[in-house]
């Protein structure tokens, strides 16, 4: 919804290349920085770099939900946001890959990602919908809550280890 958001104080002659901008912003920061969050993730543990994701998660929806019309904070909040993703994913993949046996993990992997397109088209829908009743803030604000579910599951006691689990690094 940050196009539309954008599209509400922009003109329509900027509108096109700040969303550019902006989403290319976005879009580095979910993808720019993986070599480092594989890295990290090698280095400081499976959750702690999701906790850590999930940090940034939630710092995003504030910056994001508070920048008002100030395109600089708008964006700043979605660079957060695309880390705050990476971490969370680069990691979650690594722990999901790693908990299951090998010749299974191209299915389960598999499924994981069709489960989180799925879940994105449907949060996509909605959205238009919740920006239409309430606003940009509220928005970020259920995103903010969105992450309670995985935040229970990261901090959930784990039985021993994986299923033929050898030490491996991510990436």
């Amino acid at each position: 919804m940050t196009p539309v958001r954008l599209g509400e104080y922009h003109d329509d002659s900027a509108v096109l290349g700040v969303v550019g901008v902006v989403l290319s912003l976005h879009i580095a920061g979910m993808y720019a920085f993986s070599p480092v969050v594989g890295w990290l993730t090698d280095r400081l543990g499976r959750r702690p770099v999701i906790l850590g994701g999930l940090a940034v998660l939630l710092v995003a929806c504030a910056v994001a939900g508070a920048s008002g019309h100030h395109t600089p904070g708008l964006s700043v909040g979605l660079v957060l946001l695309g880390l705050g993703w990476s971490g969370t994913m680069v990691a979650g993949s690594t722990l999901l890959s790693e908990s299951v046996p090998a010749d299974v993990r191209p299915s389960v992997q598999g499924l994981s990602d069709l489960t989180m397109g799925l879940a994105g088209a449907a949060a996509g829908a909605l959205s238009g919908f919740v920006m239409q009743v309430a606003g940009y803030p509220t928005l970020t604000l259920l995103a903010a809550i969105a992450t309670v579910p995985l935040l229970a599951l990261a901090l959930r006691a784990v039985p021993g280890r994986a299923p033929d689990e050898e030490e491996r690094p991510c990436g």
